[in-house]
């Protein structure tokens, strides 16, 4: 006896596939776009741009995300809003917590534009997550306390070849588009890394009108 599938299910399964094939279409122009328009890039000239852009510019897969108690969200929250991401791989040390009063400095400052624009830590251990929240979660308002997928594609996956405390931007499509290796030490660096973020993520929402 073959199991039938629903209907409603096979129509979100296609719809799901259909919408990857066309942002997988539309990922080299969109990188092109933001390279040229956004940040005045030209072959053998100067760049413009603070972080590093992704080229092109990679779609990432709608990944099952969960809240800081494991329970599966309503919606991708990675396709909702600009999004400044950080993963939390091991215990969040200094690095990782520069980096995350960098993103939420950088999203103060963007002023009326910050509603636009959300943080989001993602882990993949529960008990790191929860200590963490406990200890930092006064001072991280807005931020985002995610959990890793437990199945299928997963945020660790996807951006496993960038160093601990990276910053990630993508777009309210869920387009990865700039990363930024870790904060600096020491208040200069930290102070061009601020100026840096904050530069490129106005320019991204002036010439953008999602999210």
């Amino acid at each position: 006896m073959t199991a039938t599938v629903p209907p409603g299910h096979s129509q979100l399964r296609s719809r799901a596939q259909l919408i990857l094939l066309a942002v997988l279409f539309f990922a080299p122009f969109v990188s092109a776009y933001i390279a040229v328009f956004v940040f005045d890039w030209r072959p053998g000239g100067e760049r413009t741009n603070y972080g590093q852009l992704v080229t092109p510019a990679r779609p990432t897969p709608v990944i099952a995300l969960r809240d800081a108690a494991g329970q599966p969200l309503a919606s991708d929250p990675l396709r909702e809003k600009w999004s400044l991401v950080q993963l939390l791989r091991g215990p969040c040390d200094e690095a990782c917590h520069r980096e995350l009063v960098l993103s939420r400095q950088t999203r103060l400052a963007l002023g009326r534009q910050r509603e636009r624009v959300q943080r989001v830590l993602i882990a993949d251990d529960p008990a790191r997550l929860a200590e963490l929240r406990e200890r930092l979660g006064a001072e991280q308002p807005g931020l985002l306390w995610l959990l890793d997928a437990e199945t299928g594609p997963k945020a660790f996956e996807q951006f496993a070849d960038l160093p601990a405390n990276a910053l990630l931007v993508l777009d309210p499509h869920g387009n990865w588009l700039m990363w930024y290796p870790p904060v600096g030490e020491g208040e200069a660096a930290v102070q061009q890394d601020f100026k840096g973020l904050q530069k490129d993520i106005n320019k991204l929402l002036k010439l953008s009108h999602i999210g």
